[in-house]
């Protein structure tokens, strides 16, 4: 996402980070990861059930982790000290101005790549 902040920024979006660590975690991912957006934290995992998002060890367990996994490390990706729930597959999702999701992706195996396209065309309308 943060490959895309700009172009976010520039339709009027803003980009939020949740994750289902504790606050210190989420405040360690801020400093490391998120630039100036924010990142809130979710131990019990309700935002995530609110979406839809996956909580699966087989979704750990994918084979496409390993596909995922060599992409990240291509592009200069490190993963470090798993924080928060190591079960709990990740999304996205665009809400409009009124409160409506726009577009909504879910994780079916850890890594998955957003579709970035997508994303930014749903936040300017299109």
């Amino acid at each position: 996402m943060r490959r895309i902040e700009n172009e976010l920024a520039a339709a009027g979006a803003r980009l939020v980070f949740v994750g289902t660590g504790t606050p210190a975690m989420a405040a360690d991912f801020a400093r490391q990861n998120a630039g100036p957006h924010p990142v809130l934290s979710d131990p019990e995992r309700r935002s995530f059930a609110a979406a839809g998002l996956r909580r699966s060890w087989f979704g750990l367990l994918h084979w496409r982790l390993l596909r995922n996994g060599l992409r990240a490390l291509r592009a200069g990706f490190r993963q470090g000290r798993v924080m928060g729930d190591p079960w709990q597959l990740g999304g996205v999702a665009v809400f409009g101005a009124d409160g409506r999701v726009r577009h909504a992706e879910a994780d079916r195996a850890a890594g998955d790549p957003l579709d970035l396209a997508r994303v930014l065309a749903a936040v300017r309308g299109d």
